[in-house]
């Protein structure tokens, strides 16, 4: 911010003024505190100490409800939504940061209904419509529970096909976006035309929307005798598909890689408790009980878990006599009881849960030790874990050696996922459909040249110490995978290739 202009000097006052609570937010000073924000040299220095802030998030929300008129929708309220819209500020932890200023925004929804109502009475122009537009697309992809008031609004459809039907590039290009999003989004419907049967009802992890399944196997799910749903591939070419054809793959790719992490799970636990033949590399403790609850030391917290008490020493441990030698033993043998790792909890028969085992060498080294474990889930989950640890006795706890940690990111991110990036491409196109264009700067000059002469070498522009001179073939497929968004090239590897590869 330029400090000898007096203007954004004022407006810089304002700012640090409200931000750290030396004046209150007011009617005469709401939109010079929206002007203070645009103002602001760097997007995300200025969300962060918003964010920061006791009063920042406040501040603004009180700010965006202090009017209603068209004209500060067109002004004021446009400026903030554009400032907001910096490219780099959707990375900053995942979206997140984004998420609670587009939240704090809209909800209550002071602001957003009328501001939604002038867009549908046409009194926004199309700097405003854009900044309206690119709202409800952040809206939209909210995580699922948040994004599902705005996603399925009775004006959300017009408001939609309005920017698509616009002559502006960039409101039908949101548009587009949107439409993007609440197609990935979609349920797809629980009856399946392929199978005359959907997804839902086979035990209580099973639904009809994959974002709802819980990535860890309940009790119920492992013994569970009827087969998983799982679609057959035919399905994403069939025409009757296309409406939820995206919608339809990422269910299916989470379906079938969670069968492939439950099938090891199931496999690992019969072996264990010796319903099948093999040999299971994983501790089994017996005789746990519930001790108390673990948060961390008092100068660093952390997240709740249970102390499970041993009733017996470890074999590993038992001979073992000094604090010393066993604490040793624990620091040198890091994969015993390995951090993070994944641990089945039983009674008798019966699966408690599936906690993760937080290694806690100083509770591991005691005689006999304490194990400390993390429960993952939902609420209902967690709740039934623990309910059936009070009541059950003679705990067993059975380390899981299933790699979760090659399964559980890719899961996580699949429910997590609202747009599919060239799906247009790879699971709509048809034969016919022209593929769409795309240029970089930087290869432009390539395509320039090979759309001039084909055949003209190609040394000066990439600057390599070899003569390229390309054919007809080779040209064609350079400019294919240079201005489209997806191609394939099928050819032995020659001299272009090498030429290239040295080139790169």
């Amino acid at each position: 911010m330029d400090a000898n202009n007096p203007r954004l000097a004022k407006l810089n006052k304002v700012f640090n003024s409200i931000l750290f609570g030396k004046v209150a937010l007011r009617t005469d000073n709401a939109k010079h505190f929206l002007e203070a924000i645009c103002a602001q040299p760097d997007a995300a220095t200025c969300l962060d100490k918003l964010i920061a802030s006791k009063s920042g998030l406040i501040a603004l929300q009180q700010a965006m409800h202090s009017e209603r008129s068209t004209k500060f929708f067109n002004n004021h309220a446009s400026d903030l939504l554009a400032f907001l819209q910096a490219p780099h500020l959707k990375i900053i932890n995942g979206g997140d940061y984004l998420h609670d200023i587009v939240l704090k925004i809209v909800d209550p929804p002071i602001f957003w209904n009328p501001f939604r109502g002038a867009f549908l009475d046409n009194s926004l122009d199309e700097k405003t419509q854009l900044s309206l537009g690119w709202l409800l697309l952040q809206l939209c992809c909210l995580p699922t529970d948040l994004a599902a008031p705005y996603r399925t609004h009775n004006d959300t459809p017009t408001i939609m096909q309005t920017l698509l039907s616009s002559t502006s590039l960039p409101l039908a290009s949101i548009g587009q976006k949107i439409k993007h999003v609440l197609d990935t989004c979609t349920t797809v419907s629980s009856t399946d035309t392929h199978l005359g049967r959907g997804p839902g009802g086979r035990h209580d992890n099973d639904f009809d929307d994959f974002r709802k399944i819980s990535i860890l196997p309940t009790a119920d799910e492992l013994k569970s005798k009827e087969l998983p749903f799982l679609r057959p591939a035919d399905v994403l070419d069939d025409p009757e598909t296309e409406p939820t054809r995206v919608a339809l793959h990422l269910d299916n790719q989470f379906r079938l890689l969670r069968e492939d992490l439950i099938y090891e799970m199931r496999e690992e636990l019969q072996i264990a408790t010796g319903q099948k033949k093999g040999y299971h590399r994983g501790v089994r403790i017996t005789g746990l009980s519930v001790k108390e609850i673990d948060c961390g030391a008092e100068d660093k917290r952390t997240k709740w878990g249970l102390v499970l008490a041993c009733q017996h020493d470890l074999l590993n441990l038992r001979k073992l006599k000094t604090a010393k030698a066993r604490k040793e033993y624990i620091d040198d043998h890091r994969n015993f009881l390995k951090h993070q790792s994944l641990a089945c909890l039983l009674a008798g028969d019966d699966i408690i849960g599936f906690p993760t085992i937080i290694r806690d060498e100083d509770r591991l080294a005691k005689d006999p030790p304490e194990i400390v474990m993390q429960f993952e889930g939902n609420d209902d989950m967690t709740e039934d874990c623990l309910l059936k640890l009070k009541m059950k006795s003679n705990v067993v706890l059975i380390q899981i050696d299933t790699p979760m940690f090659s399964y559980e990111p890719i899961l996580k991110r699949l429910q997590q996922t609202n747009a599919l990036p060239l799906s247009s491409e790879l699971l709509l196109w048809k034969k016919g459909n022209e593929l769409s264009t795309t240029f970089s700067s930087a290869t432009m000059p390539i395509v320039e040249a090979l759309r001039r002469d084909p055949q003209m070498n190609l040394q000066g522009i990439l600057s390599t110490q070899m003569s390229i001179t390309l054919d007809a073939s080779q040209s064609a497929s350079l400019l294919c995978s240079l201005t489209q968004p997806v191609s394939l090239i099928q050819g032995p590897p020659g001299k272009f290739n090498l030429q290239l590869l040295r080139a790169k």
